[in-house]
């Protein structure tokens, strides 16, 4: 077994993973119902997945996922060395923490404080996430007021990543996949056509704004770039057609939008570290 939940407090759980992995496994399956899970991978890739979300983790990404529904959340490991750290987090406990100051926050993540729903959310870890995973893997259920420097560190965390600093911040980076605005527009349309080349000016009226203007809003509230979201996104679709036993490489190039398999490749590299050959070794 290599889940453990070593810590339960007040509703917030504690879990982590540990392991020399031989072969790829299907080893973490649990449903998100009323709570946030923060998920920091230290070290290891997989894919992180639930009803319509795709998200392959590799070394130093975390991911925020939320439920009010019943669908589950799965998490595939790929062989290798895996450190993680996991933590369960109630909304009715975010919530009575927060109390009068929820206008503070990272719209999307208010929204989902209030009224529930689902959201989920995938990025690098910064010093947050770093601080939080290294104070928490150091712990142990057995640890003189292990309670108290959890709660303090959670605390701390969702102070810095889940508040905006002004009225122009959007809010620690958070994705806008989460909710609405013009964002979610933009990627929720380079999603649903993966094989279509990026036209900027086209995705510019999709969502009423100018192209230059859709690019820097991007770019500002997630971290990237267009180009680099529409990557991301056909790497991932790519992923989950090689897990086919009958898939080839070339027809799955094309599927997802690359005319040139050298340049699928060296796009593959990039997102999982892999090439395409690597990856499907290591799958089994």
């Amino acid at each position: 077994m290599i889940w453990s939940e070593w810590l339960q407090v007040d509703g917030v759980r504690c879990a982590r993973i540990r392991a020399t992995i031989e072969a790829p496994c299907n080893e973490w399956v649990e449903r998100a119902l009323g709570e946030v899970w923060v998920w920091m991978n230290v070290r290891g890739e997989g894919m992180l997945w639930g009803r319509e979300e795709r998200y392959f983790l590799r070394d130093g990404m975390y991911a925020i996922l939320g439920d009010d529904a019943a669908g589950q959340w799965n998490w595939t490991r790929l062989a290798g060395e895996h450190e993680a750290e996991v933590i369960g987090i109630p909304r009715a406990w975010l919530a009575r923490r927060i109390g009068s100051r929820s206008g503070h926050l990272h719209p999307d993540f208010g929204r989902w404080l209030e009224h529930g729903g689902r959201m989920s959310f995938a990025g690098l870890m910064t010093g947050p996430e770093r601080d939080f995973a290294r104070v928490l893997g150091g712990l142990s259920a057995e640890d003189p007021g292990v309670s108290l420097r959890v709660e303090g560190r959670l605390l701390e965390w969702a102070a810095l990543r889940l508040f905006r600093q002004g009225r122009g911040d959007p809010g620690a980076g958070f994705c806008q996949r989460m909710g609405g605005g013009m964002v979610a527009r933009a990627l929720r349309a380079l999603e649903a056509e993966l094989a279509v080349p990026l036209n900027l000016e086209r995705l510019g009226k999709e969502c009423g704004v100018s192209p230059s203007h859709l690019s820097r809003m991007v770019k500002q509230r997630t971290g990237k770039t267009l180009r680099e979201h529409q990557r991301r996104m056909r790497i991932e679709g790519a992923c989950e057609l090689l897990r086919e036993p009958d898939a080839r490489v070339t027809e799955v190039a094309f599927d997802v939008g690359y005319q040139s398999l050298s340049h699928f490749a060296k796009a593959f590299r990039v997102e999982t570290g892999s090439t395409p050959s690597e990856w499907i070794k290591k799958m089994g």
